[in-house]
């Protein structure tokens, strides 16, 4: 019976003593740390501080040497210097994205000369909505006005010569170098089909600045690019208008910032007109 009592009062230390060593383990821990809105939402500051990490990163990173070396390799396939002749200028038709629609939006060229519109990209030239054709049925008097691609309006011109300058929207959406040179062999195709005996150059795809708005359109991809045209250019025969010698700063590989408005993107009016200068200096001669 004391033996009993004795195991049970033993029994009881035992596990008050576990209760005891287990309470003082738990209030000895730290209390957790919960986010406070600073962690989860940063202050604005903090975002601007990442996008100009993330630019500086692209800056301190990017290679130039790769278009250096490449560009050589193409050199029999780009436009050589001529003599300049207005008459040229006068019948080309300049068709493209949003740097193409302000040659004639800040009265560069006329309107009848491009064709142009913001944000386009290669494929869109096929698919997208270009121009509005206004027209009225005179049975019905219900308006029948209708968009139009730009293949379609090239189909109704039919210029003795067209220059043509995508890419910049295609490098910001990622596209892959083969998809861009497969949609832009595809796409001059179509025009061939509507417009058999327009003579057709490629332009190069038109450098960025360091600093620009949209880092995106990386300047590495660009370069792809443009190689990927110039052979494009020599396997049928298509001019290539490298515009890079004059927009590409040859320290840095970026477009020179005199030529582009603030946003490092698009051309000011000094750069609409060394673009039209250099096109004109660098004529397409069809029996090359």
């Amino acid at each position: 019976m004391f033996n009993s009592k004795k195991t049970i009062i033993f029994s009881l230390t035992i596990i008050i003593l576990i209760f005891l060593f287990t309470a003082i383990y738990l209030f000895s821990l730290p209390e957790p740390a919960f986010p406070s809105s600073s962690d989860t939402e940063p202050a604005s500051s903090e975002v601007i501080s990442q996008s100009e990490q993330a630019a500086q990163a692209e800056i301190l990173y990017y290679d130039k040497s790769w278009y250096d070396d490449n560009i050589v390799s193409v050199s029999d396939v780009i436009l050589a210097y001529s003599s300049s002749d207005p008459a040229y200028i006068e019948k080309t038709v300049f068709v493209g994205d949003s740097n193409t629609e302000g040659l004639s939006l800040f009265g560069h060229l006329p309107a009848g000369n491009v064709i142009g519109k913001h944000s386009m990209p290669v494929q869109g030239v096929t698919t997208e909505d270009y121009q509005l054709i206004a027209e009225d049925n005179p049975e019905t008097e219900e308006d029948e006005s209708q968009y139009i691609t730009m293949l379609q309006v090239l189909a109704n011109i039919r210029p003795q010569r067209i220059i043509l300058n995508f890419g910049t929207n295609n490098a910001g959406k990622d596209a892959s170098v083969g998809y861009f040179v497969n949609t832009y062999s595809d796409m001059i195709n179509c025009i061939k089909a509507v417009c058999p005996d327009t003579h057709i150059v490629v332009a190069s795809v038109l450098p960025v600045c360091a600093e620009r708005d949209n880092y995106n359109i990386r300047q590495d991809t660009i370069d792809k690019f443009n190689i990927s045209l110039a052979e494009l250019c020599r396997t049928y025969g298509y001019g290539f208008l490298n515009y890079n010698e004059v927009f590409k700063n040859t320290v840095t590989g970026y477009g020179n910032e005199e030529y582009y408005s603030v946003d490092g993107i698009h051309l000011n009016g000094n750069g609409y007109r060394l673009l039209l200068d250099y096109a004109a200096n660098h004529q397409y001669n069809i029996s090359r």
